[in-house]
């Protein structure tokens, strides 16, 4: 691989992290309280994409070997951007569990391990392991354990905020289904396309620690590249999903209407009524907020009436009677077309009254008129 090519991407890298940093530190966000967390963690970023560069540029101007197994230098960049990956992107689905204490318990067993190195790196000298072989005899010398410890500490980091990270996604999925009827396009997916490729690049991270080539740490670095742009861009437009998810990842923390459990039953059916009656639930896009209001009573106490009594989340108790609803017309109404039965029954989208229904009965709107036709 040439030199010059290297030196390319290399720099193309930097120029991508500078640039990104300024967008981070630049961008103008309201200054909501809602919004603290996530204005923090564009500095945070900002901080990661500048450490990244200035590592890449020390490697660039003092000429380190690229091929040394179990560098620091790629160690610490790896652990570094897992952590601040992870704080990024948990703020955005659950902005009261990120705070500084996790950050420094994350960050400052990275540091320590660096000054260790250093202090020891100048008593023993800076091993370069250019394959396993040597990565083997070198194996117990003090420089080298150093790096093995900063390896274990970065594959504890991928386990731990690998299940911390689907543990706050499938919490975020539950209240917003506590919430909106239609819920589909709030769960952010790109969130989870952007964790799941970091976490591929660290655990590649991981491995080239161990493997190395110059054609591989070129491609590495093109895939950085790309990866850096992509997130950046993303997150930065946050805030525009922010307004419609803020209700239900930060609840205004209604009280809850004390009902006694004899008679938690007997007021349920009471409430259920009304709502069935009034059909409320076909109303588009109406959320637990709106249907609390209407009847009077909490949002926490309505929720845990649906949760208990009917054993299923706000979202899929909606669309259960929505679709009961849409079974009607279908029957009845034989002349209707399937969009103008889904926007009768609340759907701002025929598509999701499709996939809802199919959840529900296992078979698509047309199959079961159809059948019943038949």
């Amino acid at each position: 691989m040439e030199y010059n090519t290297i030196i390319f991407i290399d720099t193309a890298l930097i120029v991508v992290c500078l640039a990104m940093a300024i967008v981070f530190l630049t961008i103008p966000i309201p200054k909501t309280k809602g919004l603290y967390k996530y204005r923090i963690s564009l500095r945070f970023l900002a901080v990661a994409y500048l450490v990244v560069a200035l590592i890449k540029t020390a490697v660039m101007l003092l000429k380190i070997t690229q091929v040394d197994l179990i560098s620091m230098e790629r160690l610490t960049i790896s652990s570094f951007q897992a952590t601040l990956y992870n704080f990024a992107l948990i703020t955005l689905i659950n902005p009261r569990f990120i705070n500084r204490r996790f950050l420094y318990y994350n960050i400052m067993p990275v540091i320590a391990l660096n000054i260790l190195y250093i202090l020891v790196a100048s008593r023993f000298g800076h091993p370069v392991i250019p394959n396993p072989g040597k990565l083997i005899e070198l194996a117990l010398q003090p420089p080298v354990l150093v790096r093995e410890l900063l390896v274990l500490f970065y594959i504890f980091q991928i386990i731990y905020f690998c299940r911390l990270f689907i543990l706050k996604v499938l919490q975020y999925k539950k209240n917003i289904n506590d919430y909106f009827s239609e819920s589909y396009r709030l769960y952010l997916p790109w969130i989870e396309y952007c964790y799941f490729t970091a976490l591929t690049i660290g655990i590649c991270a991981l491995i080239s620690c161990f493997f190395q080539s110059e054609n591989l740490l070129l491609l590495f670095n093109i895939v950085c590249i790309v990866f850096y742009f992509v997130f950046g861009i993303c997150y930065i437009q946050y805030p525009q999903t922010f307004k419609l998810i803020e209700p239900a990842i930060y609840a205004p923390g209604s009280i809850p209407t004390e009902v006694s459990k004899s008679n938690k039953h007997v007021v349920w059916n009471e409430l259920k009524e009304v709502i069935i009656q009034e059909k409320y639930y076909l109303r588009p896009e109406v959320n637990i907020e709106d249907m609390a209001h209407h009847l009077k009573i909490g949002r926490t106490t309505l929720s845990k009436f649906i949760n208990s009594e009917e054993n299923m989340n706000f979202n899929g108790w909606v669309n259960s009677l929505r679709i009961e609803e849409a079974k009607q017309l279908l029957l009845t109404n034989p002349h209707y077309t399937l969009i103008e039965i889904s926007e009768m029954v609340g759907y701002s989208e025929s598509s999701n009254f499709s996939r809802q229904f199919k959840l529900i009965t296992k078979l698509s709107p047309s199959v079961w008129r159809n059948n019943y036709k038949a």
